[in-house]
């Protein structure tokens, strides 16, 4: 019970932790440059406190810290100004600072300011700071990194336009115009291209439902449920002897007997096919005389290959519209797939970020327990918090989970500098951050120098190349040895279905392996069989591998719920309660937190193996997976799961601790090439019937490796400019 009750108390300061943090982000974000309080003489004050350090150089991190707090404290009335006197300020911090101190604060600041004067110097330092933090990494760097991206576009908007000087303002112009009566505002508007609708055949790309890789209508999918139940010979034969006795029944339309018989007698062997069509019909729920009647033929696609399109398919309302706009326009019609590129790309500049304040139900913030305010003893397991109205000296003693042994650093080689407390529910979580010492890198050049020149000098996925050409530059001048010859290099491919990599001594390949990463319920050594629906090119998620634990339809499950209930909150207007889908949302974020987490430690732990220097990952910026547009919304949701962003900058922040660097190369078409003869694949559908067996065979050299393998030496020798992987243009492949 006292366990409990100490559990209990501390979520209660945890909550209270998110509030203010909250609170102080609100206060923050109110004085940003075009902030609803901010001004001119405000914009010195939100970049010191966002940033200290740059306002005071040369002084310790924790000065910076000390005098955000200190200023803050001034600008709340908490303390009187002659403290302030010892931190050297530029005339135009001190100007804004006065200005805010000048400010009436609102009702709401008012009350925060009260209740932060009720609290220790020290708590007060960690909330403003892990505001700060907060602003920063959801905010600052997202809106920065926005404004170069949106310069970027703007370069490469004019650029595209020169080359295509045949698409005029005014005929792009005459083309929105036509979107925006439609009430069509997405860049990859789901309307069939002037292309297929000018064919005049029912074989819509955005109707029906998914089957393989096209598009069919509800009658393929119940006939291919349908197929799918009867045995091999009779899945072979059903349409031709149903295309045979339909040609019979238009021969004698009022004498069904005399059909059949005549069928019989041509068909000696398929006196199974009535009792097979009655269940057709069944399934079906359509009767024999609409079919004839209508289409006196069968009214549904019988093969579903990955390249069998629809053609039973009728075009969506929108499409109909789209083509009657176009029928009337014949000087468009040769530029519509030029517009569709152009609209892909340029219809409007990079979104905006957006912000979320910190909650303790939809986006948690640990709460931090600093310097002074906390004592391990990990030999014990024992963990003592000093709670905000506690006294210096006095702590509540909490029990934990011991260390795990097999995990590195153990706690006598490091030094804890924060402790973090948050909850899932009612159960408690206690997080460390520690100092560890780096390893010696091999490499002059740091992990933040790579970073930001690819976020801030390069921070389109059209500059993939050029931050390789600069990258590599800054890696060779940087290293200790003989570049070429001497670096230890670890090249990561990752898949949906499976991950491989690579090991590279300078430009010489060494060996390539799968990696043991969590694709399906456990960790594996060896990539899997494919199994008989991988190998036909099923997605759906009744056909995944059995097991327990964590797996895409796992997620993609959460995914459904979480659709289904948002769709019926939306559409009935019911309050919040039971409906409340911030539970399953955090759960989400935790699963696929862990997801990377865990693939994260398996590519550190065999580069650590492989005694690596470097690190490549292909860039995936901008990634779409292939025919993402002309996606149902269930497979779009499945898809979220996609999050090899994250497991790449998990890998980053392990791998610097262990003296490696980590850089990402162009990544367009790399399943596509020979790693052996750098010569791209030319028959692409016999490339996707390879990939299915998870195999990739050249038909130039003739090499026979498995496709992950393939592409992971791809992206080796992409590093070192030995293959060139083509510029993306128009449609993922």
């Amino acid at each position: 019970m006292e366990f409990k009750s100490k559990v209990f108390r501390l979520r209660g300061y945890f909550k209270q932790f998110n509030t203010d943090v909250s609170e102080i982000c609100q206060w923050l974000m109110g004085l940003r440059p075009g902030g609803k309080r901010g001004n001119s003489g405000t914009d010195a004050f939100w970049k010191f406190f966002l940033e200290p350090d740059t306002f005071l150089a040369g002084q310790e991190k924790e000065e910076g810290d000390l005098h955000r707090r200190l200023v803050f404290d001034f600008v709340a009335g908490i303390i009187k100004s002659p403290l302030l006197s010892e931190i050297l300020l530029s005339d135009e911090l001190s100007g804004a600072i006065q200005a805010l101190y000048l400010l009436v604060p609102t009702p709401t600041a008012t009350k925060l300011f009260e209740r932060l004067k009720t609290l220790d110097a020290g708590h007060r330092q960690v909330l403003l700071k892990a505001a700060a933090e907060w602003v920063v990494s959801r905010y600052q760097r997202g809106y920065e990194n926005r404004e170069r991206q949106k310069a970027e576009w703007g370069k490469e908007k004019v650029d595209w336009e020169n080359k295509h000087l045949e698409l005029g303002a005014e005929i792009r112009t005459a083309f929105t115009d036509i979107f925006k009566k439609l009430g069509i505002r997405e860049k990859r508007a789901r309307v069939c291209s002037w292309e297929r609708l000018k064919a005049n055949k029912d074989n819509c790309e955005y109707a029906g439902v998914r089957i393989s890789k096209k598009n069919h209508n509800g009658f393929c999918q119940r006939y291919r449920d349908f197929i799918n139940t009867a045995d091999r010979s009779k899945k072979k034969f059903f349409p031709k002897n149903a295309a045979d006795y339909l040609k019979l029944r238009v021969q004698y339309p009022k004498d069904s007997k005399k059909a059949w018989e005549k069928f019989l007698g041509n068909n000696p062997n398929g006196r199974w096919f009535p009792d097979a069509w009655e269940t057709y019909l069944k399934v079906m729920n359509i009767k024999e005389a609409t079919i004839i009647k209508k289409n006196s033929g069968l009214p549904h696609c019988t093969q579903f290959g990955d390249d069998d399109e629809c053609s039973h398919n009728k075009h969506t309302e929108k499409c109909k519209l789209y083509q009657a706009e176009l029928d009337q326009r014949p000087d468009l019609q040769p530029l519509e797939g030029l517009y569709r590129e152009w609209r892909r790309e340029f219809l409007a500049a990079p979104a905006k970020p957006t912000f979320q304040y910190p909650s303790q139900n939809v986006l948690p913030i640990p709460k931090i327990f600093g310097k002074g305010y906390f004592r391990t003893d990990f030999a014990s397991s024992s963990l003592e918090l000093r709670l905000d109205e506690m006294k210096e000296g006095e702590f509540i003693h909490i029990g934990i989970v011991p260390w795990p042994k097999g995990y590195q650093p153990q706690p006598e080689k490091m030094e804890v500098t924060s402790v973090h407390i948050s909850f899932s529910g009612t159960r408690g979580r206690a997080g460390f951050h520690f100092n560890v010492a780096h390893e010696k890198s091999r490499f002059g050049v740091s992990q933040d120098a790579i970073d930001e020149l690819r976020s801030r000098a390069y921070p389109r996925k059209a500059q993939d190349r050029q931050f390789l050409e600069n990258a590599r530059k800054l890696l060779i001048e940087s290293f200790d040895g003989e570049l070429e010859k001497n670096l230890r290099m670890f090249v990561v491919d990752l898949g949906t279905n499976s991950a491989a990599a690579a090991s590279f001594a300078g430009k010489e390949f060494k060996k390539s392996f799968p990696l043991k990463v969590v694709k399906i319920e456990k960790l594996y050594d060896a990539t899997p069989e494919p199994t008989k629906s991988e190998k036909k090119g099923e997605t759906d998620k009744n056909t995944a591998q059995k097991g327990t634990g964590l797996r895409l339809p796992h997620v993609a499950k959460h995914l459904e719920v979480w659709f289904k209930k948002a769709a019926e909150i939306g559409e009935k207007k019911r309050e919040l309660g039971v409906h409340d889908l911030r539970r399953l949302a955090l759960h989400l974020r935790w699963m696929i937190r862990d997801w990377v987490r865990l693939n994260a430690s398996q590519i550190i732990m065999k580069a650590e193996e492989e005694k690596s220097d470097l690190i490549v990952f292909e860039s995936l910026r901008g990634f779409r997976a292939p025919g993402y547009d002309k996606l149902e919304d269930e497979k779009k949701r499945r898809l979220a799961f996609f999050s090899y962003g994250a497991i790449r900058r998990k890998v980053v922040e392990k791998a610097v601790e262990r003296g490696m660097r980590v850089v990402t190369v162009p990544y367009f078409k790399s399943s596509q090439f020979c790693s052996k003869c750098g010569k791209e694949h030319p028959d692409l559908k016999e490339l996707k019937k390879d990939k299915r067996a998870r195999k990739f065979k050249c038909p130039f050299c003739k090499t026979e490796v498995n496709c992950d393998e393939n592409a992971a030496r791809v992206l080796g020798k992409v590093f070192w400019g030995e293959i060139q992987l083509p510029d993306e243009v128009g449609e993922k492949h």
